[in-house]
């Protein structure tokens, strides 16, 4: 070991796993700059094993639309209307002031659909709720937070009209958009939208609420955060990103942009030197930060809701 890996290999060996319990699926995953790597596994994990990723999933939605702007099929302060399906504007009675960017950074007011009401839906119902059409109706008559652009409010909404804007505009389901426009060239290999397939058998066991949660990943995955895949694959995706192979300059610019100053860019967390994004789904946690100093980037996920996912962090001596 070397670099950032041997500064804080005991340091880590001493955080202990935080695992609840030894049938717990979880992933500890550190890589140096260099591409040394200490990784820990429990509960049967490993760097391969796919857990889903939440709304890690928002940096790759955002990365898939900022590509489109490279493609100039689409502008940043396009009103975001303009490429929603019909009905859906109408429906969220969305001002005609609302762009992309608005939705990109989560600056567009908008509220979130996903409530109490919704996640136990979900949890009863299953596919009869968890698609993007019928999850946005859980925000149809609320209010806004603030007018488009007024201030800054995380909220899930932004992101599954961004899922479905993606779609219509380039004729592809979603599923599809992030294998051609992020998993494929990031060279993540087993990385897919959930319910576009059948989960893998290494998929781990999860619990919410005292229910197993297995059946609610066979639903749709969406923009929000619909993505299943593997640490490894996540650090590709991060090394590809950061290492320009998915935008241009121009583009990474704007993906880093804290309009702001809330700590969020284009479905990024941004805090000083550190990127990333934490994540929480059904039975799941998640969390992967980048310091962009040194280049070491710390990835924690755990089939277990509300884990504390703050090692990456520590993990990165922060």
């Amino acid at each position: 070991m070397k670099g950032l890996i041997a500064a804080f290999a005991c340091v880590l060996t001493l955080l202990g796993s935080g695992v609840q319990s030894a049938d717990t699926a979880q992933v500890r995953f550190l890589q140096d700059a260099d591409g040394t790597l200490w990784v820990d596994g429990a509960g049967g994990a490993g760097p391969d094993t796919p857990f889903a990723l939440a709304s890690i999933g928002k940096t790759m939605t955002a990365v898939a639309v900022l590509h489109l702007v490279g493609q100039r099929r689409l502008q940043l302060e396009d009103a975001a209307q303009t490429y929603l399906p019909d009905g859906i504007a109408d429906d969220l009675d969305l001002p005609n002031t609302l762009t992309l960017r608005h939705l990109l950074t989560m600056t567009s007011g908008l509220p979130d659909y996903l409530g109490d009401a919704f996640v136990e839906d979900a949890l009863a119902q299953g596919r009869a709720v968890h698609n993007p059409r019928v999850a946005l109706t859980y925000a149809h008559g609320m209010e806004p937070v603030f007018a488009p652009g007024a201030g800054f409010d995380y909220s899930n909404t932004n992101y599954v009209l961004l899922g479905l804007i993606l779609e219509h505009l380039t004729g592809q389901d979603y599923a599809q958009v992030m294998r051609d426009l992020v998993f494929d060239p990031s060279g993540m290999e087993t990385a897919f939208v959930f319910g576009s397939g059948p989960l893998p058998s290494d998929f781990p066991a999860a619990v919410e609420d005292g229910r197993n949660v297995r059946d609610y990943y066979i639903t749709q995955g969406m923009g929000d955060g619909g993505v299943i895949g593997s640490a490894r694959d996540l650090a590709r995706f991060y090394r590809a990103l950061f290492g320009g192979a998915l935008l241009p300059p121009v583009l990474m610019a704007d993906l880093l942009h804290d309009p702001t100053g809330a700590g969020y860019g284009t479905g990024l967390e941004i805090d000083g030197p550190l990127v990333g994004h934490s994540g929480g789904d059904l039975g799941f946690s998640s969390d992967v930060r980048l310091d962009r100093d040194s280049g070491a980037l710390a990835i924690m996920l755990a089939a277990r809701p509300d884990a504390d996912t703050d090692w990456t962090y520590q993990a990165l001596g922060y």
